[in-house]
């Protein structure tokens, strides 16, 4: 059976085209009639949305969505569905259609930003150990590794888990399995160039140092774990400690928190990678907003995936 999360059916763990209205609106002070012009509807249409429960088409829907995410801090819908849900770790530990349905879609998304070719079908394929026409062996092993990955991870992440240095290590060397000259498990060597950013990379020998100072605050979430996070999978992704992987590392970093933290797993997929490096490269100038809304977004769809 294959599993995709790009059309979910709304379930209790998102939150419904009406409350979305209703958090569009209090954010902006923006009048009925006002939301009807933005969404190019009539105002009856507005009024059956929110008082008579009928639910918008799916085109009205996905504009609703889009407003919702621009104009509304989304760290409180993701507070408000972590009430409404039951510990995403234990699901994910309990349910093996879920668990299954996210290893799947997490590692077919997470590759696919790094520049994989398989569909989600074709990683399918790979994790039932079927031969997959038309494709490389090391993009297999990616699919595979990945997979990998993730079950580490479920098998050892708990409530209140603490990222370690010996941690990271053993999720790259799980993910650059089979893949020697990329060093496994072990911090780049030499310098690494990115396309997407302006900003210097700390050396190599800078690393073990980048990486210490790291594991010293990654524990540490305040009273704002939301944003913690995110500005976390910013910090490590600047220091790229490795020579590849570093951002399929720091994703299942990222998962490895707010699955400790009681939140479901952020989903960034492949729709969103634009947007990911965008939110990425602000962050470079010391914005970070964009960030915080897209860990919030990704959020939102591994609650969805949870359904």
């Amino acid at each position: 059976m294959s599993y995709d999360i790009g059309v979910t059916k709304m379930t209790g763990f998102t939150l419904s085209a009406r409350e979305k209205i209703k958090k569009i609106m209090a954010a902006t002070s923006i009048s009925r009639s006002e939301l009807a012009r933005r969404l190019e509807v009539t105002y009856k249409t507005v009024y059956r949305w929110l008082d008579q429960g009928i639910e918008p088409h799916l085109a009205q829907s996905r504009d609703i969505d889009q407003l919702f995410k621009e104009y509304v801090d989304l760290r409180d819908a993701v507070l408000e569905l972590k009430k409404k849900t039951k510990d995403p770790l234990k699901i994910l530990k309990s349910n093996k259609k879920i668990k299954d349905k996210f290893i799947l879609n997490m590692t077919y998304h997470s590759n696919a930003i790094e520049g994989s070719r398989m569909t989600i079908k074709e990683t399918e394929k790979a994790f039932q150990g079927k031969k997959v026409n038309d494709k490389e062996l090391f993009e297999i092993f990616e699919a595979v590794n990945h997979k990998n990955a993730l079950e580490f991870l479920l098998d050892n992440t708990t409530s209140g888990f603490k990222i370690t240095e010996n941690y990271i290590l053993k999720l790259h060397e799980i993910i650059m399995y089979n893949f020697n000259n990329k060093l496994p498990g072990k911090y780049r060597t030499g310098s690494v160039n990115l396309t997407n950013t302006d900003i210097a990379l700390p050396s190599s020998q800078d690393v073990p140092l980048r990486i210490g100072k790291f594991i010293k605050k990654v524990n540490n979430y305040g009273s704002d774990a939301i944003t913690k996070i995110a500005h976390d999978h910013y910090e490590f992704e600047a220091i790229h400690p490795f020579f590849d992987g570093n951002g399929r590392v720091g994703r299942l970093i990222m998962i490895t928190q707010l699955l400790s933290k009681g939140f479901a797993p952020a989903i960034v997929q492949i729709n969103d990678r634009y947007k990911y490096y965008t939110s990425l490269s602000k962050a470079d100038l010391g914005d970070y907003r964009n960030i915080v809304q897209m860990t919030c977004e990704s959020i939102m769809k591994g609650y969805e995936l949870l359904g």
